[in-house]
């Protein structure tokens, strides 16, 4: 099948991009900025706005099926604010219908939101409501479906409850009772290649939850736990959560409002999961605490290659060459380049040998018990501090990368695509 992925480099686009084109089907990535993120060779990829019609409409010529994955971040107010969800949500949509009429495209799939309500509680509730509406009244074959919170690397849930919280002890709106049913994006994913594929599908609506159903409390204390630190919720009255928002909203950038508070006032769980509809049941589903905890594996076994990583030793050469270059050349006299060389292995030493945490004690407390002369033991554990400052700095740069890219919107503003709440 031709297959067009609106949203296709997101977070769930881009996934599925993949998925689709390894199981055959000839795939087109649409999205604003198409080359944010690296798609396989054999995919095609298209630039282009759903909320200016133009810009799509020749995309969806000669494909046998559309999946439409644009959306705003329900976590966040939306740069522009709450209209901004109208304008994507429901004008992304009207655009995207119009185009699949015009080019006779047999079937739609809508990712739309758990909660989705023409007259719901939040902006976004609503856009996406109203948006489930257009899709229904139009002439041609559709498939919605509804997701709890999707999580998987690069998504925003996961950060987002970093963001809210902290270890050890931290505080929520209401002890963070809103429940959630998060589902992994890979499960999603394989559901909604088959909603492309199976003809049994059309003219549903499918509401679809994880394994779990855990309180925001709940997944806070599973994030710190896979990380080796506990988190104790202490409860925030829900008026003082209400003021803060309200108030903070009106602050220039302010990531959070009135509707992110409104969201915590509404479970995010299905009333039926209907993941068997795909064939699938609970217990194949991967869980919030098992993807956290290989996670945490893998991010240990990166950390233990940090000893001899390139990076490591590219540091512990600079410094230690550093320190040995005025052996051989006159800095003082060159100036220059061989003093900015010298630099950072004196700031080091003065950091954290000679001074600062004064490792150079912890050498000279082992002297006399030492086989070398004083001098030699000087230098040797001043050449194994360079080499640990070199471990730690890269292992903290990796940590900071993965943070990043995990914080970083994966999709298009307007267009992260496919997680809600």
């Amino acid at each position: 099948m031709d297959v067009l992925v609106v949203g296709g480099t997101g977070f769930i686009g881009s996934r599925l991009s993949r998925t689709l084109h390894e199981q055959g089907h000839s795939v087109t990535a649409l999205s604003r900025s198409p080359g944010d993120e690296p798609l396989p060779d054999g995919i095609r990829t298209v630039a282009g706005d759903v909320t200016e019609y133009d810009s799509i409409e020749s995309a969806f010529a000669g494909q046998d099926a559309v999946v439409n994955l644009v959306a705003l971040s329900p976590l966040f107010t939306p740069a522009g604010g709450n209209e901004q969800h109208e304008r994507v949500h429901l004008g992304g949509t009207r655009n995207v219908v119009r185009a699949v009429e015009a080019h006779d495209v047999e079937r739609l799939i809508q990712l739309s939101a758990l909660g989705a309500d023409p007259d719901g509680a939040t902006a976004y509730i609503r856009a996406k409501g109203a948006a489930e509406r257009v899709v229904q009244e139009a002439a041609l074959d559709w498939v919605i479906v509804r997701p709890s919170v999707v999580f998987g690397d690069g998504g925003e849930f996961i950060p987002f409850t970093k963001l809210l919280t902290t270890p050890y002890l931290t505080g929520l709106p209401g002890g963070g009772a809103t429940m959630f049913q998060p589902i992994w994006v890979g499960d999603l994913v394989s559901m909604l290649v088959d909603a492309v594929e199976d003809d049994r599908h059309v003219g549903s609506v499918y509401e679809l939850g994880g394994p779990d159903t855990l309180t925001l409390a709940d997944v806070a204390k599973q994030v710190y736990h896979t990380e080796g630190r506990p988190c104790f919720v202490l409860p925030i009255p829900m008026a003082v959560a209400r003021l803060g928002l309200t108030v903070g909203e009106k602050l220039p950038g302010f990531p959070m409002g009135a509707d992110q508070f409104r969201s915590l006032q509404f479970d995010n769980t299905v009333s039926e999961n209907d993941i068997e509809a795909f064939g699938q049941r609970p217990s194949n589903l991967r869980t919030l605490e098992g993807y956290l905890t290989e996670r945490s594996a893998a991010a240990d076994a990166k950390a233990r290659s940090s000893w001899m990583a390139l990076s490591t030793l590219a540091l512990f050469g600079l410094l230690g060459g550093g320190w040995l270059l005025p052996t051989v050349v006159d800095i003082y006299s060159y100036g220059g380049l061989p003093r900015l060389a010298f630099l950072p292995s004196y700031l080091v030493s003065i950091l954290t040998y000679d001074g600062g945490l004064g490792l150079e004690r912890v050498a000279s407390a082992l002297a006399p018990a030492a086989p070398v002369d004083g001098g030699t033991l000087w230098t040797v554990g001043l050449f194994l501090t360079f080499y640990l400052v070199a471990v730690l700095s890269t292992w903290f740069g990796r940590r900071l990368r993965v943070t990043a890219v995990s914080i970083q919107s994966d999709g298009d503003r307007p267009g992260q695509d496919g997680e809600s709440v």
